[in-house]
């Protein structure tokens, strides 16, 4: 402090050096007020801060005592601060200071620095202030906890009790003096004492809470239930440093506890034995009691059936109903009965009628239910029966039993309803539906996966109609649905489309089941004088239209579709009569070797020269035919004749016979083969039996079986109008055929179409590579011969050879054409 004295002059105004300015800047920086006093006790100096507090100049305080400057204190306690602090080396005290902004408490250190004191003032006043209000907040406290039943209390981890109050040890009867937790543990029932000190073990050892009931031993030698919950605080490191704990007094809880299970004791052995189902709930409607009886009836355990666990058995059709009449008697705290369904304990179902009562305390507490269930399924079982047998009878005049849809009286009076209900500009649409594939099904899955069918496709109709629609099963695989109303025929459509896109999904009933499709007739009624049947049969007639237009569709009825039908039927009766008749006869078209000229084989086309109308072409009564049922016959009246005139032919020539897949059906195709080779006495490999590959899509490899059977007799497989399906190559993996025949419409662009001649190319090539014979049909010009020529196609048939010829015909174009040779060139013989 060699430089005091500067500071001296520089409060009288006398000159200063850098060093006394540098002292002045630091005591200047400092927070806390400083004053420096010599040994006249004299300020000679304070910094910013002490001007501040005192609100006085440094200019003022020249041959100053601190007395002067700090008011409230006295010179001679000042004297004996400042001896004191000289002597001891420091001294500190606590001292009220007044200034501008009131009084301020302060810690007031004294240091001597040579002859001078360096006066230093800490402001605490805040800090007493927060002591001040923690001691009011202590007080209020510990008023609080004297009021409260719960008694807090503190012990360290060496068991060291503390924070106890008075009320405490009034409490327990503890002495005066307890210090330790083990004063408490010896004044504990014996009984309790292990259990808890193996719990205050664990906790110690976890770190976790402790809650416990004990007894403690009153002054009076007699014992009372308290309960002690514990928690622990940790230190910074993680390591409990203090326990903390409240004490509840729940002695009366206890005695009442005793009482109620004694009571309930009783109860439990007077419901038991009741020989009715009794239960019992809380206040919340959680089951807490169920008889024995219920038990015994439901299988449940006790553990089971408590809670909400009783609906557990409440038959699931019952369920929602009953939990809303509880939840509902429960929210107005009123009685109620209910009549429900509960499972038995060997899963079959009894009624029941469940009586609940309002449980209330003598001051009116809610306290929950009381109520019982009786078994009452004799007297249901007795009004079900009588019931059952009523709606069974009128049920079963009125709905299908497989599907339980309407069937077709109910839905005759169904439209006559429709129809009466009708407004203005409104009218009834009648969908006649009708399955695609499902006899598939029944022929190779059976009738029960059939039956399953049907109730599907009864379940999808139900689902794609209004409520205001009604769906009807009239026999087999024959829908209806009453569409009502309707106010354009868009509507009926967008129906239609709707039903067609439900049947069609796949099923999956054990297995992959064929597919099954669906198409609709269309026919609607405008007024009451539109009878049922004639609705349904103009409905009938758009589902024939729609059959015929490919399946999987629909159609709306129109006169001409009507006009069409008729006259359809009148050729199904003139096609059965000419089989009679002898109006049907075969004609032959042959097939030219393309090596040689000469014919390979003949291809038996059915001709019909009906009474009155001319000659009928094939593509108008082979689809009648088949339609018709009678393809089979006339098929197997084409195969005899044809063998009978081929067996007339060379033997280099062979007999090609179209079949129909409809032939396939039945089992009887190889019998009636072998029943024309051997009646014509034809060499089976002279036979070349033709298909589509529509024969080729059954499912069950049933068709792939009778083709294996038929090669294995010994005729030939020819794949007709190859290319023209979705699958070709795979059909020709599926089955080793001995010819293919490329379809007419890759010829008839040749020459010059680039894709059909690649595409014949690729064919022939395909051929030779599969050690199959090739053949085209519907070769017109030489052009057209001489492209399959120079692909090396091994036959060719056509109009530019011959047209089809009667069977005396035949013969003789066979003979003309032995001995002629050709090849593909300008310079060519020719060929017709």
């Amino acid at each position: 402090m060699t430089e005091m004295p500067n500071l001296r002059s520089r409060l009288t105004g006398q000159p200063q050096g850098p060093a006394e300015e540098c002292w002045v800047a630091l005591f200047d920086g400092v927070a806390h007020p400083v004053l420096i006093k010599n040994s006249e006790s004299r300020v000679i100096f304070m910094n910013s801060a002490a001007c501040e507090l005192l609100g006085c100049q440094r200019g003022e305080l020249e041959g100053r005592a601190e007395h002067e400057l700090v008011g409230g204190l006295t010179a001679a306690w000042l004297h004996d601060l400042d001896a004191e602090a000289m002597l001891s080396g420091s001294l500190t005290v606590e001292q009220v200071v007044p200034g501008p902004a009131g009084l301020r408490r302060f810690l007031v250190s004294r240091k001597p620095a040579g002859e001078h004191l360096v006066v230093t003032f800490f402001e605490i006043t805040e800090l007493r202030r927060t002591e001040e209000a923690l001691r009011e907040r202590e007080a209020h406290l510990r008023g609080l906890l004297d009021l409260n039943p719960l008694v807090p209390f503190s012990i360290s981890p060496d068991g060291t009790l503390s924070d106890i109050s008075d009320r405490l040890v009034d409490l327990t009867g503890l002495p005066r003096d307890t210090s330790h937790v083990d004063d408490w543990w010896a004044a504990m029932h014996p009984d309790d004492r292990p259990e808890l000190r193996a719990a205050w073990a664990q906790a110690v050892r976890d770190g976790g809470s402790f809650d416990a009931e004990h007894r403690l031993r009153m002054p009076d030698g007699q014992y009372r239930w308290f309960r002690a919950r514990v928690v622990a605080r940790r230190d910074e490191e993680g390591r409990i440093d203090r326990w903390f704990g409240i004490l509840e007094d729940v002695h009366e809880r206890h005695l009442s506890l005793d009482h109620l299970r004694e009571s309930e004791a009783r109860f439990r052995a007077f419901a038991d034995d009741a020989p009715v189902m009794i239960w019992v709930t809380d206040v919340e409607g959680h089951n807490v009691f169920v008889s024995r009886s219920w038990l015994k009836v439901t299988g449940q355990s006790p553990e089971e059936a408590v809670n909400e666990g009783w609906a557990a058995v409440i038959h699931p059709e019952d369920r929602d109903a009953v939990v809303a009449i509880w939840e509902s008697a429960l929210r107005r705290r009123v009685p109620f009965t209910n009549e429900f369904r509960v499972r038995r304990q060997d899963g079959s179902w009894c009624w029941v009628i469940d009586v609940g009562q309002p449980r209330v305390l003598a001051d009116g507490t809610f306290i929950g239910y009381i109520g019982c269930c009786v078994d009452i399924s004799a007297r249901r079982q007795a009004e079900d029966d009588r019931v059952m047998a009523q709606l069974q009878v009128f049920h079963m005049a009125r709905h299908d039993m497989l599907t339980g849809l309407p069937n077709r009286h109910y839905f005759g009076d169904c439209y006559e309803e429709a129809v009466a209900a009708l407004a203005g500009g409104r009218s009834v649409a009648v969908h006649m539906l009708d399955l695609d594939g499902f006899k598939a099904v029944n022929d190779t899955r059976g009738h029960p996966v059939g039956d399953q069918v049907l109730r599907q496709v009864a379940d999808r109709l139900r689902t794609s109609v209004r409520s205001t629609d009604t769906v009807a099963r009239l026999g087999g695989d024959e829908f209806a649905v009453i569409q009502t109303p309707v106010r354009t025929e868009q509507e009926a459509c967008d129906l239609a489309r709707r039903l067609i896109a439900a049947v069609s999904k796949p099923f999956n009933i054990d297995g992959t089941v064929p597919e099954v499709g669906a198409s609709v007739g269309i026919a609607f009624a405008r007024g009451r004088g539109d009878s049922a049947e004639e609705v349904m049969r103009f409905a009938d007639v758009a589902l024939y239209a729609a059959k015929q237009a490919g399946r999987g569709t629909f159609r709306v009825f129109d006169e001409a579709t009507d006009i069409h039908l008729q006259s359809r039927q009148k050729m199904k009766s003139a096609l059965r009569a000419a089989l009679g008749q002898g109006e049907l006869s075969v004609f032959y078209q042959p097939l030219i070797g393309l090596a040689d000229g000469r014919v390979t084989a003949c291809e038996a086309l059915m001709r019909w020269h009906r009474k009155g109308a001319g000659w009928i072409t094939p593509d108008q009564f082979i689809p009648v035919a088949e339609e018709a049922g009678l393809i089979g016959v006339m098929g197997e009246w084409v195969l005899h004749e044809a063998c009978a005139h081929a067996a007339r032919w060379p033997d280099n020539v062979s007999l090609a016979v179209n079949l129909s897949p409809l032939q396939f059906h039945g089992g009887g195709l190889v019998d009636v083969v072998v029943s024309a080779l051997r009646a014509a006495g034809l060499p089976p490999e002279r036979l070349q039996l033709e298909i589509t590959e529509s024969v080729l899509l059954d499912p069950t490899d049933r068709n792939i079986t009778v083709l294996q059977e038929l090669r294995a007799v010994g005729v030939k497989i020819v794949m007709d109008d190859f290319g023209t399906g979705y699958s070709s190559l795979g059909y020709l993996r599926s089955f080793p055929f001995d010819k293919i025949k490329v379809d007419r419409s890759f010829i008839r662009d040749l020459p010059h179409a680039r894709e059909a001649l690649a595409i014949l190319k690729a064919v022939a090539g395909l051929g030779r590579s599969l050690d199959m014979r090739t053949t085209v049909e519907g070769v017109e010009t030489q052009a057209q011969l001489d492209c399959a020529i120079a692909e090396g196609v091994d036959e060719a048939q056509g109009f530019f050879f011959s047209r089809p010829l009667p069977a005396p015909a035949i013969t003789s174009f066979i003979s003309g054409r032995l001995g002629r040779r050709f090849a593909a060139s300008k310079g060519s013989e020719g060929a017709a």
